[in-house]
C-alpha cells in the first residue's frame, strides 16, 4: 500500500490565560494555552475496515400499569436511573465545557487544506483541497486521566470521509491518539506518531449507534486512564484498547479528512471533559 506524505507544520504558542474564561467555557482554564496547527499527510487507502463490534445489549425496564385503589395513597414519583455504563452520567457534572457560543475558539484556523471556524454556536471543520489529507488542531485542555466527549454532526459527506477526536497531543503536534468516525458509520482508534505515521490500534469497524446516519448529532467519547482506553458513541462502549506510548498529559483537538466529498463539513457542538480518579 502506497503512502504519499506531505507535511506542513505551524506551531502557534498563544493565549496566556491568567484568570478568565473564554466565551462559552465553564470550569478552570489552563494557565498556558498552546495551539498547534498541523495539516498533514496525503495518504491513499491508509486506513482499512475491520470486523463489526456489537455494542453491549441493554434492557428497557417495563412500566407497570396504574391501578385504582379504594383509599387515598401517596405514590412516589418515578425517577430516571442514570445509565451507569455512560461516563457522562456516571461521572456527574463535567469539570470543563466549551459550547462554542462565542465568536472564536482556540481551535480556529484557516489553511490551504482545511478551515476550522467558530460560528453560529458550532466549531465548523471544513475540508478544502486534497483528498485524504488529514488536517488537525490540538490545544488546551491538557489532559491525562480523563473522559473527553464531543457532540458532532457530519454533513455533506459520504463513505470514508472522516472526523477524529484527538487526545494526549504532544506540544509539537506530531503525536496524539484519535478516535476516528467515518461518514458510512464506522469507528476506529489510532495513534499518530512522528514522520506522519498513523498507527492502527483498532481498525475501522461498524458502529451500531451510528446506523441511523452521521448527519444526526452523536456523542463521541474517549475514556483514558494510564495505558487503558475505552471508546464510546452516544454513551455506549464500542471498544477498549491498551497503548502506553503517550503516557503524559497532552492536548486535545480535532481532525478531519475527506475521501469522496470536497467541502465535507463537521459541526462540533460541544467539547467536555470529566476527571477520572
Amino acid at each position: 500500500m502506497k503512502k504519499f506524505r506531505a507535511i506542513a507544520l505551524i506551531l502557534t504558542l498563544s493565549l496566556l490565560l491568567a484568570g478568565c474564561n473564554l466565551p462559552g467555557r465553564t470550569g478552570e482554564p489552563e494557565e498556558d494555552l498552546v495551539a498547534t496547527q498541523v495539516a498533514l499527510m496525503l495518504t491513499e487507502n491508509a486506513l482499512t475496515a475491520d470486523e463489526t463490534t456489537e455494542p453491549p445489549a441493554t434492557e428497557t425496564p417495563s412500566i407497570p400499569e396504574a391501578t385504582e385503589t379504594p383509599t387515598a395513597t401517596i405514590t412516589p414519583t418515578p425517577t430516571t436511573t442514570p445509565d451507569q455504563s455512560d461516563p457522562a452520567q456516571q461521572l456527574g457534572s463535567p469539570a470543563w465545557t466549551e459550547d462554542f457560543s462565542g465568536s472564536t475558539s482556540p481551535w480556529d484556523f484557516d489553511y490551504a487544506q482545511a478551515k476550522f471556524e467558530t460560528a453560529n454556536g458550532y466549531l465548523n471543520l471544513i475540508t478544502k483541497a486534497n483528498a485524504n489529507w488529514h488536517s488537525w488542531f490540538v490545544s488546551s485542555p491538557k489532559l491525562n486521566n480523563a473522559y473527553v466527549e464531543t457532540t458532532i454532526q457530519m454533513e455533506n459527506c459520504s463513505g470514508f470521509d472522516r472526523f477524529g477526536l484527538a487526545v494526549r497531543g504532544t506540544s509539537d503536534g506530531q503525536q496524539f491518539y484519535f478516535m476516528g468516525i467515518t461518514c458510512d458509520g464506522r469507528w476506529g482508534f489510532f495513534r499518530m506518531s512522528p514522520d506522519v505515521t498513523i498507527n492502527e490500534i483498532i481498525g475501522y469497524r461498524d458502529a451500531e449507534p451510528l446506523s441511523e446516519g452521521t448527519d444526526k448529532p452523536h456523542r463521541v467519547g474517549i475514556w483514558m486512564k494510564g495505558s487503558t482506553f475505552k471508546l464510546y458513541i452516544d454513551g455506549i462502549e464500542v471498544g477498549t484498547a491498551t497503548d502506553a506510548t503517550l503516557s503524559s498529559d497532552g492536548y486535545t483537538g480535532f481532525l478531519i479528512a475527506y475521501a469522496n466529498a470536497p467541502g465535507f463539513t463537521v459541526r462540533v457542538d460541544e467539547l467536555k471533559y470529566w476527571n477520572v480518579p
